[in-house]
């Protein structure tokens, strides 16, 4: 952690420690928080039951701690917010009778009006790194290494590592590769051929998970909320590029049914890690929709090509300015937007996933333009294209129309285009993204943002 970075860390939890108060304050909003201080509060020899109120502004405080801690030190990127909480609260009620931190004669009579003031260390800077100290060797503990798995319920794919984001795929019939990815991991007997334990000892399955085809994996650092959170982000991207290059070989892909859309993951811990959790199953969102399949069809088999093109666009991204990364991941999250949603939403989200990749302020409207010119070299007509369906865009957002049947050139565009809008912009947005770094299109946005 940088200095500054450190500086104003230190001067929002002495904050905090002002606004943790030993005596009850004016205010009747603030409730009292009474525990067994000390690193050992079952054991009552040595623990003392104390008793402080904790104000608004600590609980603020509090938050913005967390989300430094999070993006000041790197070892902690994978933490969230809620779970931090959780810790720097602990931390302090256990360290409530740490006599090198505080004057626990002056907490326990309440001799003091706060937490700061009733400070062994007399030395403000001191004090907060002492303070400091313990709080992180906590949040430090939180932090695991995990294998999250979501199901591919109507994907069929060979196993397949990314080497990207702790991304990969799983045929769950592939014996020999989830060996060697469990092998680090509490999983036990856990067989995601079937998705139950092979000796019964949990008795319970989750529906989602029963006979699954493949799986998409994400090994990954963090908490446990905060691990799944990045991974689920991780995985919708996947899933967004995966589309985008299938989009072109299979015809209706986009097409959903009425079946219901998995929406949780299966989580291990590493077996070093120090927590008390042996599995976790839990909400990452909704992934992958529910496909429209041909009566007696099962699955889409995906094509070792189309992943093996999935790994060269990570590939090509690692190469790039991190400002067109991070547009390209950006934009990868609109379009998985998009293919989840239909009609109106998928049509506003393909076209903000163009915005994503080209767009800069006052420039929206040329810069997408010259984009498509990119996307589709030597093609006028996607010039034309982009034209009309930057007006629908804009009778869209600006209360003009509110559906796409209502705009009053949709039948000239149909007759003169023999398309339709929104399969033109899934079309030019997932080309976009697909084809971002192979034809440099990054570099319409200014190269001095680069």
């Amino acid at each position: 952690m940088k200095a500054g970075q450190l500086k104003k860390l230190f001067n929002k939890l002495i904050d905090l420690t002002k606004q943790i108060y030993l005596q009850e304050p004016p205010d009747n909003c603030v409730l009292p928080s009474r525990f067994l201080a000390g690193k050992r509060p079952r054991i009552f020899l040595g623990s003392l039951g104390l008793e402080w109120w904790v104000t608004k502004r600590a609980h603020k405080c509090c938050e913005e701690i967390a989300d430094m801690a999070i993006s000041f030190e790197p070892q902690l990127q994978g933490g969230d917010r809620a779970e931090f909480c959780k810790i720097i609260n602990t931390s302090l009620q256990e360290n409530a009778t740490n006599p090198k931190i505080f004057n626990v004669d002056s907490l326990v009579f309440r001799q003091v009006n706060n937490l700061f003031e009733a400070r062994a260390v007399k030395e403000v800077r001191d004090f907060a790194s002492s303070l400091w100290s313990e709080i992180s060797e906590n949040l430090i503990k939180s932090i695991a290494d995990w294998m999250i798995l979501y199901p591919l319920r109507q994907i069929k794919v060979q196993s397949f590592v990314l080497n990207f984001d702790g991304l990969s795929l799983l045929a769950s019939n592939d014996k020999n590769r989830w060996q060697e990815l469990s092998e680090n991991y509490k999983v036990k007997t856990w067989d995601p051929s079937t998705g139950i334990w092979k000796d019964k000892s949990e008795k319970s399955s989750w529906k989602d998970f029963v006979f699954v085809p493949s799986w998409l994996v994400c090994e990954i650092s963090g908490t446990k909320s905060g691990a799944r959170y990045i991974a689920g982000r991780r995985m919708r991207s996947f899933v967004a590029i995966l589309f985008s290059y299938l989009d072109k070989q299979y015809t209706g892909l986009l097409l959903k049914s009425g079946a219901d859309v998995a929406s949780y993951s299966i989580q291990f811990p590493n077996k070093a890690a120090k927590i008390n959790i042996r599995w976790e199953v839990a909400s990452i969102g909704e992934l992958l929709p529910p496909l429209l399949l041909n009566i007696g069809t099962q699955f889409i088999d995906v094509p070792d090509e189309a992943v093996s093109k999935v790994k060269n666009w990570y590939t090509q991204r690692s190469s790039v300015p991190e400002l067109a990364q991070q547009r390209a991941t950006t934009a990868s999250h609109f379009t998985h937007r998009a293919v989840m949603f239909d009609e109106l939403d998928r049509f506003l989200y393909f076209f903000v996933t163009l915005d994503a990749l080209f767009g800069e302020r006052h420039k929206v409207e040329k810069n997408i333009r010259e984009g498509i010119k990119r996307t589709f070299p030597n093609d006028s007509i996607w010039e034309k294209r982009i034209e009309e369906i930057f007006d629908l865009r804009n009778e869209l957002v600006h209360g003009g129309i509110s559906s796409l049947s209502d705009w009053n050139r949709l039948d000239h565009y149909r007759e003169y285009f023999q398309s339709h809008p929104l399969e033109d912009v899934k079309t030019a947005a997932m080309t976009a993204l697909t084809t971002y770094f192979q034809y440099q299109s990054y570099e319409v946005c200014d190269n001095d943002k680069q």
